[in-house]
């Protein structure tokens, strides 16, 4: 794994170099400074601007360490979803969840890992689980209207009725055209007994081509389908 560096990195060596630069300064202070280097005319002033050369040589390669190392982070990151999503295809749930976490380990504002994640802890039965994962990839990424359709529907499953249709009503405020949201807000209407509020939700997803939605509302005596 590829070593991270970070801002306490970079701290410690502008401290370090510092502390050196602040000896050399004493030294020429105490007259031996100077004295030492006279035989090949070391000024104090040049001393300083080498010493300043290193400090920004040792930025920059701070620097690229750090931004190389963070690159290859997001790239293992993205290896290991790829075989996430590989495992989860074929109904290796606990395999999915193992490398969809060490993709959240090396990235952990994978918003799409966190989802993932969560599908596959629903499916092994880990509801809770699945909505935590939800959530903390609706933190990472609040404009995703699939990830609020997903906690919407587990909400849903565990029988809260009420977390679900906001979850379905935030998608589509998200996205007017997202369907999977309208046709679940419509079911969870018709088992509470609210049919106009139904057919609504499935007008709309009629209009935007759903086929179910239209053999609905043709089987329910709705004459424009």
């Amino acid at each position: 794994m590829a070593m991270l560096f970070n801002s306490t990195s970079l701290i410690f060596v502008v401290r370090y170099i510092k502390k050196i630069m602040d000896g050399m300064r004493n030294l020429e202070t105490a007259g031996y400074l100077i004295e030492y280097h006279n035989p090949i005319n070391f000024s104090y002033e040049q001393l300083m601007n080498n010493s300043l050369r290193i400090l920004f040589a040792a930025i920059i390669a701070v620097m690229f360490s750090s931004n190389l190392a963070i690159a290859n982070a997001a790239d293992d990151a993205k290896s290991f979803f790829s075989s996430a999503e590989v495992k989860f295809g074929t109904n290796n749930f606990k395999g999915a969840v193992a490398d969809y976490t060490k993709a959240i380990e090396l990235d952990p504002k994978f918003a799409d890992a966190f989802n993932s994640r969560a599908a596959a802890k629903f499916s092994l039965g880990e509801k809770q689980g699945a909505i935590d994962d939800f959530t903390k990839s609706i933190a990472i990424n609040p404009t995703s209207a699939d990830t609020f359709t997903n906690r919407g529907s587990v909400r849903s499953d565990l029988g809260d009725t009420q977390g679900a249709t906001s979850d379905f009503t935030k998608a589509i405020e998200i996205n007017p055209a997202f369907v999977p949201a309208y046709l679940n807000r419509a079911a969870l209407r018709l088992d509470s007994g609210d049919k106009q509020g139904a057919t609504a939700d499935l007008l709309q997803a009629a209009k935007l081509g759903n086929q179910d939605a239209q053999l609905w509302l043709k089987s329910n005596g709705i004459s424009k389908w």
